[in-house]
C-alpha cells in the first residue's frame, strides 16, 4: 500500500512539474500571450482606475481616439493608444505567481485593488483583465561595482480566471495614468517646406499674410528677414500644450477674436483660433486637435506675433 502511494505521489510529482514546464514553454496548457488582439479592429477602451471610481473611455472614431472622461469628449494621441494595444498583445507570462482567489489581494488584482483593463471591438468584449502590483529587484549576477540592472515585475489577471500571471516590464506607467496623460497634445504640427502662406486674421489693422513667393517670404508684399522667418518657423512647427482648460465649452456659432491659419501644398489647412472664455480669459482651439481647448500660454506668445517679427529692428 505504501508502495503504491508512493508511485501515486510521483506521478503528481511529475504531473505538476509537466504542467508548470508547459505554463514557461507555451504549450497547450498555457498560452504564450495572455491575450491576442487584432488591433485594427480595437474600437474601444476602457481603463478603471486602481483604486478609484474614475474609468477612462478611448472610443476610435474612424482614424481618430477621442476620449471620453468628465462629460468631455476630447482628441486622444493616437501613439499612446496604439502602444497601449501593442503592450496588451506583448504580455508574455513568465510564471504563474497565484492559482486561487484568495491570492487575488496580495497582488492587488482585485476588482478594488487593481486597475480594470476592458478591450471591445464593436459590442463584443474581446479582452478584460485586472493589473496588480508592480514589484522590482536586482538581476542575479551582477558586478557589484556597477549599476545594479533591476527586473521590474507586474502581476495581471483575466478577469474570468483565478490564475495570476507575472508578466515583465511596469504596466502601471502606461496604463494607470491621469487622463491629460492620454491626450493629444498638438497644436500646430507640420513641415514648414510644405507650408505656403500664413495669415493672421487679427483686427483689421493688424491682419497680415506671410506668404511663400517663389521660394522668398513675403509680408504683405515686402521682403521678410530669412533668418527670422526660419527661427519662427522652428519654433511653431512642433507647437505642443499641455494647459488643457477643461471647464471651457466653444459653442459652434461662436466667432473666434483673431485666427491664424497655416495653408499647406500637402495636406488640409490648420486653424488656430483664440476665444475669449466665460471668465474673460483667452483660450484657444486648434483644427489639429478635436474638441481640445487650451489655455493661452504658451500658444499666444509663440504663434501669435505682429508683422514687425519679420524684420530686423
Amino acid at each position: 500500500m505504501k508502495k503504491i502511494s508512493l508511485i501515486l505521489g510521483i506521478l503528481l510529482v511529475g504531473l505538476v512539474a509537466l504542467k508548470t514546464k508547459d505554463y514557461v514553454k507555451g504549450d497547450r496548457s498555457f498560452n504564450k500571450f495572455i491575450v491576442k488582439i487584432d488591433t485594427s479592429e480595437v474600437t474601444e477602451i476602457k481603463i478603471g482606475l486602481r483604486k478609484s471610481a474614475e474609468v477612462l473611455e478611448l472610443v476610435k472614431e474612424k482614424d481618430l481616439w477621442m476620449l471620453l472622461n468628465d462629460g468631455k469628449r476630447v482628441q486622444a494621441d493616437n501613439e499612446t493608444i496604439d502602444e497601449l494595444l501593442s503592450q496588451l498583445n506583448e504580455l508574455k507570462p513568465k510564471r504563474v505567481a497565484a492559482t486561487t482567489k484568495d491570492k487575488w489581494a496580495e497582488y492587488e488584482v482585485t476588482d478594488s485593488l487593481g486597475t480594470k483593463i476592458t478591450v471591445m471591438k464593436g459590442k463584443k468584449e474581446v479582452a478584460r483583465l485586472v493589473l496588480g502590483k508592480f514589484s522590482y529587484a536586482p538581476g542575479k549576477g551582477q558586478n557589484p561595482y556597477q549599476q545594479p540592472n533591476y527586473i521590474m515585475t507586474s502581476y495581471i489577471r483575466k478577469s474570468n480566471d483565478n490564475e495570476v500571471f507575472a508578466v515583465d516590464g511596469y504596466l502601471s506607467m502606461m496604463f494607470n495614468r491621469p487622463a491629460e496623460a492620454f491626450r493629444e497634445n498638438s497644436v500646430l504640427v507640420g513641415k514648414p517646406e510644405s507650408w505656403k502662406k500664413i495669415s493672421y486674421r487679427y483686427a483689421a489693422d493688424s491682419a497680415f499674410t506671410l506668404e511663400n513667393q517663389d521660394g522668398k517670404w513675403m509680408v504683405n508684399s515686402m521682403l521678410a528677414d530669412s533668418a527670422l522667418v526660419q527661427g519662427y518657423f522652428a519654433k511653431i512647427r512642433m507647437l505642443t500644450s499641455q494647459s488643457f482648460d477643461n471647464q471651457t465649452v466653444i459653442e459652434a456659432n461662436q466667432l473666434p477674436d483673431f485666427t491664424v491659419s497655416v495653408e499647406q501644398t500637402e495636406g488640409k489647412l490648420i486653424e488656430v483660433k483664440a476665444y475669449t472664455n466665460h471668465l474673460g480669459e483667452r483660450v484657444f482651439t486648434s483644427s489639429q486637435n478635436k474638441g481640445t481647448v487650451f489655455k493661452a500660454e504658451p500658444i499666444q506668445s509663440t504663434l501669435c506675433v505682429g508683422k514687425e517679427h519679420f524684420f530686423k529692428q
